[in-house]
Parts: structure tokens; C-alpha cells; sequence
């Protein structure tokens, strides 16, 4: 049986678009990293999530007001039950989710996951692991930002 030839520009496309992907992932963490408070919070929150170059983690480090305390940046996200009814940012909710994600998939993968991711994805099923790792990660955030700020205030 012969190819559909329809086939072969279809998968030229989807691998173009997958380096396009790449490409621009590789940028946003490039550039967010070479700003002077916000590359420090994002290396910081690399570390406490023991990952290495993601994008939504730059992306959720630019854009975050991390000034305001966690239960305003739970608000923010939909991360408050049956509070937020809707009223939040959809877009930023993506973010995390798909970090939340990515980090669950990653420690199902590989055994070199931090212990605390482990243990979460071990432990909940996998809708309930995701949530608590999306407030993971806001706490990481949050906590980055303090360790990075609090030399520039205490003078």
C-alpha cells in the first residue's frame, strides 16, 4: 500500500513547528535569564524544583506579580477552591499546569527526581499529584523571589 503523499507534508510540518518550539523555548529561558532580579528568581526556582530549562518557569518568573503573598498568587491562578469561580488568569493557569505536568511526567520517567516530587506522585492520584504540584511550584516561586529580594531591602 502506497503513502498518502498528503502524509510526508504533514510530518515536515509538524517537525518544523516542533524545532520552532524548541527554538523559542530556548530563547524565552535565554532572556529571562539575562535580567538582573528575575534570572537570578528563575535559577533559584530551577533549583527548588531540580529542573533545568524550562520555559513556563521563565515565562510564570516574568510574569507572576511574586510581590504579592501566596494566598493573592493562589487567587491569581485558581488555586483556591471554590473561590475564584472562573475569576482568575486562564492564561498563567496554562503555565503552571503545564509545568505541574511536565514535572509529574518527568518523575514517572526517570528515578533522579526530587524526593519531594516523588513522594507526591507516589502518594495522590495523578489529578490530585498535579495540583500539589502546581502549588509546588507557586511556593518555589515565592520563595526564590524572597531569597532573591530580600538582600536588595535589607541594605
Amino acid at each position: 500500500m502506497s503513502r498518502d503523499p498528503g502524509t510526508h507534508h504533514f510530518e515536515e510540518v509538524l517537525r518544523l513547528m516542533e524545532t520552532d518550539r524548541k527554538r523559542l523555548s530556548k530563547e524565552i529561558i535565554k532572556r529571562v535569564a539575562s535580567l538582573p532580579v528575575y534570572g537570578e528568581v528563575y535559577r533559584r526556582a530551577c533549583e527548588l524544583l531540580g529542573v533545568k530549562n524550562s520555559a513556563e518557569l521563565a515565562i510564570l518568573t516574568l510574569e507572576l506579580p511574586l510581590h504579592l503573598p501566596l494566598c493573592a498568587l493562589k487567587g491569581l491562578l485558581g488555586l483556591n477552591p471554590n473561590r475564584t469561580e472562573g475569576r482568575y488568569n486562564h492564561r498563567l493557569r496554562h503555565h503552571i499546569a503545564a509545568l505541574a505536568t511536565s514535572l509529574y511526567m518527568n518523575a514517572r520517567k526517570h528515578a533522579g527526581a526530587l524526593d519531594k516530587v516523588a513522594e507526591i506522585i507516589n502518594c495522590l492520584p495523578r489529578w490530585q499529584a498535579i495540583i500539589r504540584l502546581e502549588l509546588m511550584t507557586l511556593k518555589a516561586l515565592r520563595i526564590a523571589y524572597l531569597m532573591t529580594t530580600k538582600p536588595l531591602t535589607g541594605g
